[in-house]
């Protein structure tokens, strides 16, 4: 038969083992913070480094990336669901809330911020790193016509600018080319894909063509974006988006995203992307990234 004293051992023991178990099933149940993306190689890898970094500083993480366009994306973010989305400042003003385009950064931050305000998400500050259209000459056109904006373009007389067939009639494209720059000899070519357009331009069969300013192939130098001076076109700044009940629970977290969106820049991205088009995953792009710039 034991001893009163061992049976209180073992009492105290018990008790010890509930409190541990406890503690430690708290914290096997913590929340994941739900990381969401839209289904494109660089919005999965901005997924990709946030849920990392937030790994990083033990934060329990999901990941839905890769989900799809907006329409499915922001019924479970305004409702709970999701909690951060690495968003397009103009893209989400104009596609989603139906707002004019954004003058600047700081006016589209604020109109987004107001936007969210009733559905509980917050709007971070934007990251230097852009994606926006961009309206791509050779850099042998640019030197020999000694052009670096698109208002350098009104004195040559006749061009052929290939865009997607959308472009013809925006206000953002060709439209806002002939109507904002005064390019009215600037014939449209409608090319659907991207590489056909740069194939085309490669070939000497168009001047200009349109692409996105993260693509990979603008990080070469055989290329040149032409500067655009006139506002035509909205910003278009990475933004995280964030549930604020979830930055209320962790006292730290918004420094924490903020450091790193601060540090994402538009070559950071077209580095990136080049090397998704050359199979590496979003997975090991990002923590290639975090390593060198977190």
């Amino acid at each position: 038969m034991r001893s009163p004293l061992s049976l209180r051992r073992v009492a105290l023991l018990g008790v010890l083992a509930l409190v541990i178990g406890a503690c430690g099933s708290d914290s096997d149940d913590a929340a994941p913070i739900v990381v969401a993306s839209f289904n494109f190689p660089e919005s999965e890898i901005l997924g990709e480094i946030y849920a990392q970094a937030l790994e990083s500083d033990d934060l329990p993480v999901e990941r839905q990336l890769n989900l799809g366009s907006r329409e499915l994306i922001y019924p479970d973010l305004l409702g709970g669901e999701i909690d951060l989305l690495p968003e397009y400042l103009g893209s989400a003003l104009m596609v989603w809330f139906g707002q004019q385009a954004p003058a600047d950064i700081a006016s589209g931050e604020a109109a987004l911020a107001d936007a969210f305000a009733d559905d509980g998400v917050r709007v971070l500050s934007p990251a230097p790193a852009e994606n926006n259209q961009a309206f791509v000459v050779s850099s042998s056109f640019a030197a020999e016509h000694d052009v670096t904006t698109l208002g350098d373009l009104a004195n040559l007389g006749p061009l052929t600018f290939a865009g997607p067939p959308e472009c013809e009639d925006r206000d953002t494209c060709h439209r806002g080319l002939v109507d904002t720059y005064g390019l009215g000899d600037l014939e449209f070519q409608a090319i659907q894909e991207a590489a056909a357009r740069l194939a085309a331009l490669d070939a000497g069969d168009v001047d200009m063509i349109l692409l996105f300013s993260t693509d990979a192939p603008l990080a070469s130098d055989a290329y040149v974006v032409l500067e655009e001076t006139e506002g035509m076109l909205p910003p278009e700044n990475i933004t995280p988006v964030v549930r604020g009940d979830v930055l209320d629970a962790h006292d730290d977290l918004q420094a924490l995203l903020d450091g790193i969106t601060a540090r994402i820049t538009t070559a950071d991205l077209q580095a990136m992307n080049a090397r998704a088009s050359e199979g590496a995953s979003a997975a090991e792009i990002a923590a290639d990234w975090l390593a060198e710039n977190a």
